[in-house]
């Protein structure tokens, strides 16, 4: 019984610490659309969501932004930008659950924010 618990309690805590990572990528990646948006380039995105991101474990997240079109045009007025936060759930989140066979170590947690550019 003491190990059905153990799981549970450990599953409950690290689906809680995968939603707070989950939700700070998100908002990451919607601080650098917002900067897009208004006509950043790439290196001002990816300042507006390291800013955000800090200086802790989620500070080695990827930050991918489509600012351009296939031939590296600089997206007009009214065209969407994207951009996509992401790092692997092994590096922002313990995994608690190795034990009983349910690792995160080859998932990855990704955010992404499109926003029309002004």
């Amino acid at each position: 019984m003491l190990p059905v618990l153990l799981a549970f309690l450990l599953g409950m805590l690290e689906f809680s610490m995968l939603l707070i990572v989950r939700q700070e990528l998100l908002t990451a990646s919607r601080e650098g659309a917002r900067v897009a948006a208004q006509g950043g380039g790439a290196a001002d995105v990816e300042q507006a969501a390291r800013v955000f991101l800090g200086t802790g474990s989620l500070s080695r997240a990827n930050v991918v932004s489509v600012l351009t079109d296939d031939t590296g045009t600089p997206l007009p007025s009214g065209s969407p930008v994207a951009v996509t936060v992401s790092i692997p759930a092994s590096q922002a989140v313990p995994d608690l659950l190795a034990f009983v066979g349910l690792s995160i170590r080859n998932e990855t947690l990704a955010a992404q924010t499109v926003m029309r550019k002004e």
